[in-house]
């Protein structure tokens, strides 16, 4: 069974504007990385537990294409939340304050 997806209000924005930088460097791209990010999604949904435990309760899928980038999430009872669409070149000191 899928799970519903939900993204926490900075993770949105992160999203949108990981796809808008995208889209100003090469038109497309950033329609590209937003297809993988869903397709990563649609995976986590449906099987959420085969992804990395990265805290008590945070696991971490990690794109192909776009290798830079993680999307971390948690699992609760009747969805799936996402915390952060990180890239790993920014400061981890701020992925940690989220996934307090």
């Amino acid at each position: 069974m899928s799970e519903a997806i939900i993204f926490e209000s900075e993770a949105r924005l992160e999203f949108e504007d990981a796809v808008a930088w995208h889209n100003n460097e090469k038109p497309g791209l950033g329609d590209s990385f937003g297809n993988e990010v869903y397709a990563l999604l649609d995976r986590l949904a449906i099987n959420p537990g085969r992804f990395r435990l990265v805290g008590k309760t945070v696991r971490v899928a990690r794109l192909k294409v776009f290798w830079k980038y993680s999307i971390y999430f948690h699992v609760e009872p009747d969805f799936v939340g996402v915390v952060a669409v990180f890239h790993s070149s920014r400061d981890p000191a701020e992925l940690i304050r989220r996934l307090k």
